[in-house]
């Protein structure tokens, strides 16, 4: 049988027929010709006489098929036959050949083959050296065979596959192709799908309709498998079939639709549409997800729909599965409904006996997981190193398409952010590529990149990133677990001096609340950002319920009480009464709730306004010692102005950075940790140093020597 060209010897080859050819066009022939000697020669001769105008691909293509043509039509029907299922999955099986009975009696005169009936076939280039398929081979043997002719020959071949048991995935899809709509195929098709990876298992679902399967009834099957993928527009597509189907549908079918909508809606920022979905479906529907629908009527608030989805009493076998669902329901009530420590912790355990025993994340969709709902309590809770577990382990057991990937990695760059790692938290944020209808995924992205401005005092990428979140904030509806970005969204508001455009979303936020009776271990971060817009507003009066809320909250957990204190200290410094040792004290405890960035600057502002010079110093060092910078203050641009004359000292290059940035003398002490006098007189310093005739000419000057491009952690 002859051996079959690579690509380096058709380049080869054409060189010693003086016609030297590209590594490309030699690829192209390959793929064309599979290698054949003959065919190869053909391709050549055909490149050789192309036209200019016409694509040298195209060109190729039409001279090897016209030539499969002519060796086809010079053969006898049953060589045809022969080839034909040898190109159609047969390959070099002589026994199945023999079986398929598509030669006449061998005993007849001349003795025919099928041995040598593919050789021949190899040679003039119709199969590969395999026997196997080549690129338009299909086209050539429907042309020379005619339809009826290749339905025939083809329906054997399913007939003798399915008979023997030998169907495969590959030889289904070829029949497909060839135009053969059979039941025995569509089911086979259908079977393989519901077993394969989502990425395999979409293709073959679309060959099964086409092969004939009813695609009403696999509408749910494939809407689970785009969603899986993430495809949210085409799985909303499937199951709006079933849905606008209901009344002539099995619960089977219009249980998954309802799940995957209800995922969809989630994912889109619209939790109250989950539950409503849910809610029409009712529990005795909803079977085992009826422990999804309670978890996803808690999210959105709405407590009555939760109670009611809950009164299902299942038959359902106690699956891994089902029991993850059940204690994520468990485990979220609990921490809604939690008034102590005790049981602040006992339903974080619970969630995370729900993550222990999840299974199958690659098949199936839900509105969320437990690992998001564990990781979110435990940040909720000042847990950075849980929810850093959690993430970790999650993101290596999920397929890299998964639609909760996102999610998950998400929930990851935010663990990263609170502990103070800015840039390995921006590099995390950077590297996610999420769709425009992912919401949720796109709600916290923007509250990670503005917090991650927020913190980094850069007014310039905090104006941006606010302007970025502008059309999230717009479309996303308040639940339970979207409390932190609202929170970061809020201080940005604030910052930027628009805390009006995101009024709507904290009067949410506060329905939410007030839906599920102020849940402590949810609602406590979210005050301790009230707490925070109040000081940063200077409105002390703003700052009196969200201490209050986080009193109340002490008791429920450790976390709370952390913030309350922290809320009491900032409070007596906003009145101009700061004790020394309340603010240590509150500074290092936020730090080791993950707010590291709150206690520094707590500490920072609380120097400021103490009269003893050796407890501002003390709390200048508290500050310091808090900060965790990702690198070196002094800025890039700073340095590589050293030999300029006039250059500024270290410290006064920090404060040149700042004020090209826009900050303010009192901003800019509080993160240098000296007063805002001492940055007047630093400014004074530098103006003089340029010569400066305004502060504006100081600005353009500083610009020009590169400062307000430096460390983000200034």
């Amino acid at each position: 049988m002859p051996v079959a060209l690579t690509k380096a010897e058709i380049a080869a080859h054409a060189s010693t027929r003086g016609q030297p050819i590209s590594g490309a066009l030699a690829r192209t022939i390959l793929t064309i010709t599979g290698g054949c000697q003959v065919t190869v020669d053909v391709a050549l001769d055909a490149a050789q006489t192309a036209s200019a105008d016409v694509a040298l691909t195209k060109v190729i293509g039409d001279a090897v098929h016209s030539h499969q043509i002519d060796i086809l039509r010079a053969m006898a029907e049953s060589e045809q036959a022969v080839v034909a299922l040898a190109h159609f999955g047969v390959g070099t099986d002589l026994e199945a050949i023999a079986d398929l009975q598509v030669l006449p009696d061998l005993n007849e005169s001349p003795p025919r083959d099928a041995g040598s009936i593919l050789d021949g076939a190899v040679a003039s280039g119709v199969l590969t050296v395999s026997a196997t398929a080549l690129p338009d081979v299909d086209r050539a043997l429907t042309e020379v065979l005619g339809p009826p002719r290749m339905t025939a020959i083809l329906t054997r071949l399913l007939e003798y596959r399915c008979k023997t048991d030998t169907l495969d995935d590959i030889t289904a899809v070829k029949l497909v192709r060839a135009g053969i709509k059979n039941p025995e195929l569509a089911n086979f098709l259908q079977t393989a799908a519901s077993a394969a990876a989502p990425e395999s298992a979409v293709v073959l679902y679309d060959y099964a309709v086409a092969a004939g399967a009813d695609d009403r009834a696999l509408a749910a099957q494939r809407g689970e498998t785009a969603a899986v993928l993430g495809d949210l527009a085409s799985a909303q597509n499937f199951c709006d079939t079933v849905l606008e189907n209901f009344d002539s549908v099995g619960v089977r079918e219009l249980r998954t639709a309802v799940r995957i909508s209800a995922t969809i809606a989630a994912e889109s920022g619209m939790a109250s549409r989950s539950a409503a979905l849910f809610t029409w479906l009712g529990a005795e529907r909803a079977g085992a997800d009826s422990d999804i629908g309670v978890a996803t009527c808690l999210v959105a608030a709405d407590r009555a729909a939760a109670d009611a989805m809950s009164t299902r009493s299942s038959a359902a076998p106690p699956t891994a599965s089902g029991a993850s669902l059940t204690l994520l329901a468990e485990g979220l009530r609990q921490s809604i409904d939690a008034t102590s420590t005790a049981e602040t912790t006992a339903a974080a355990n619970t969630l995370m006996r729900a993550v222990s025993l999840s299974t199958n994340p690659a098949r199936r969709v839900s509105p969320d997981s437990a690992a998001a709902t564990a990781i979110l309590l435990a940040l909720h809770g000042g847990d950075l190193a849980h929810a850093e577990s959690i993430s970790a382990s999650t993101l290596a057991s999920l397929p890299v398409r998964h639609h909760q990937r996102h999610r998950i990695a998400l929930l990851q760059a935010w663990t990263t952010m609170l502990s103070g790692d800015l840039v390995a938290a921006l590099a995390r944020a950077d590297a996610l590529q999420i769709p425009q209808s992912h919401s949720r995924d796109q709600l916290f992205l923007h509250g990670i990149r503005v917090g991650l401005a927020r913190r980094s005092g850069d007014s310039g990428s905090l104006t941006k990133a606010w302007e970025d979140a502008q059309d999230i904030i717009s479309r996303y509806s308040v639940d339970l677990l979207s409390f932190l970005p609202v929170g970061e969204l809020w201080l940005g508001a604030v910052r930027v001096g628009q805390p009006e455009r995101l009024s709507h979303l904290l009067a949410q936020a506060d329905a939410v609340r007030a839906g599920l009776n102020e849940p402590h271990a949810w609602t406590s971060a979210l005050h301790w950002y009230g707490v925070q817009a109040a000081i940063q507003s200077e409105r002390p009066a703003d700052l009196v319920p969200h201490a209050q809320a986080l009193a109340e909250a002490a008791e429920s957990n450790q976390y709370s009480a952390v913030l309350a204190a922290a809320g009491r200290a900032w409070l007596a410094v906003l009145q101009g009464r700061p004790e020394v040792a309340e603010v240590e004290a509150a500074a290092h405890s936020l730090a080791r709730v993950g707010h590291s960035w709150d206690g520094a600057r707590l500490a920072s502002e609380a120097a400021l306004r103490v009269g003893d010079t050796r407890a501002a110093t003390t709390l200048l060092h508290v500050a310091r010692s808090l900060r965790q910078p990702a690198a070196a203050p002094v800025s890039v641009a700073a340095s590589a102005s050293a030999e300029i004359k006039g250059s500024l000292s270290a410290r006064e290059a920090e404060v040149a950075e700042l004020l090209v940035l826009g900050v303010t003398y009192r901003e800019a002490g509080a993160r240098l940790y000296i007063s805002a006098k001492t940055v007047e007189h630093h400014v004074a310093r530098i103006r003089r140093r340029l010569g400066a005739g305004s502060r504006s000419e100081l600005l353009s000057m500083l610009r020009a020597m590169g400062y307000g491009t430096g460390s983000p952690d200034l």
